[in-house]
């Protein structure tokens, strides 16, 4: 019979070497017989954690680093936001999702206001205040500045808040912080071509048939949406340091309104400054006169802009 050969085992011997600072404070290393009776191997974890001794206020750094500009090239931001344009419309389409979600009219809402504004104003300023021109219907008179007017209002107000609603995707995901007012002025853009198929509709029930001076709505719109960029930006970014903004634009958008020629016609104020160098100066103090009288010649009167001022106001925006 056949028997196994008994195997000389050697007692494990003391380390001549001296352990580690730590070495006591790790868990021993399983033994062969351990392994037999299936104990699985633990692994070398510190029982004691490492103390750090805390710095003293002497020892932290209290100086604050020294302020750094970071200079932003204008071809470089364009080419960042030309890269970004799916993301301006992405943006826009979830703005419109969002504006008139769970709402009964909807869309019909971009329309709705400027129509009631446009009742409101017709018996304040049209039947009491007898501000209207005559043989001018007042509907027509007053709706052809408030689409306009409705654009620039709503495009600010929207467009104001955005860097602040939007701070989570900022924090989370880099991109040009220009989409997001970018994207407010489109989105009432697109409420501003509803209320434009309105107006058509108004003029044309009022018999006020096309002319060429119609076509001078393209310039008048390219220098509103100048002027509307240049505020976005300005008014969103301020914002973002200032909360006080918020409160205040409401406050500067009445302002603006009572001293556009909105509710009244621009003759009515040449004629109450008369002779005062002030009544050749006020076209031009205020980019949006030319912008909202622009509009009521050309779809009332069936005249051509004030051509001086609105160069004034181009410029004004560009420089903005």
């Amino acid at each position: 019979m056949y028997t196994q050969p008994a195997v000389d085992r050697k007692e494990p011997t003391a380390r001549t070497s001296a352990a580690p600072p730590h070495e006591s404070a790790l868990i021993a290393e399983p033994t062969p017989e351990d392994l037999d009776a299936g104990v699985l191997e633990e692994r070398r974890v510190p029982k004691v954690v490492p103390r750090v001794e805390a710095l003293t206020t002497d020892e932290l750094r209290t100086e604050a680093p020294p302020r750094q500009r970071y200079p932003v090239r204008l071809r470089r931001a364009l080419a960042e936001l030309w890269r970004s344009r799916e993301l301006v419309v992405s943006l826009v389409e979830r703005d419109l999702r969002v504006r008139y979600k769970q709402a009964v009219l909807g869309v019909f809402w971009a329309v709705l206001a400027p129509i009631l504004t446009m009742v409101l104003f017709t018996i304040v300023f049209g039947r009491i205040a007898r501000l209207v021109p005559a043989g001018v219907p007042g509907p027509v008179f007053f709706y052809s500045v408030l689409v306009p007017w409705s654009l620039f209002q709503s495009a600010t107000s929207f467009a104001t808040n955005s860097i602040i609603a939007n701070a989570p995707i900022i924090r989370k995901v880099y991109c040009p912080r220009e989409v997001f007012p970018i994207a407010g002025l489109f989105s009432s853009f697109a409420d501003f071509l509803v209320s434009a198929v309105i107006l058509l509709g108004f003029l044309l029930a009022f018999e006020f048939w096309p002319t060429w001076t119609w076509l001078s709505v393209v310039p008048l719109l390219a220098v509103e949406l100048m002027l509307l960029g240049a505020i976005t930006l300005l008014f969103s970014g301020a914002v973002a340091y200032f909360r006080d903004m918020r409160y205040l634009t409401p406050s500067f958008l009445q302002v603006l309104l009572f001293l556009s020629p909105i509710a009244y016609p621009l003759e009515r104020v040449e004629r109450v400054l008369g002779d005062s160098p002030l009544a050749d100066l006020y076209p031009y103090l205020n980019p949006l006169v030319p912008v909202m009288d622009g509009f009521r010649r050309a779809f009332v009167y069936g005249e051509w802009p004030m051509w001086g001022p609105l160069g004034v106001a181009a410029v004004v925006s560009a420089v903005l």
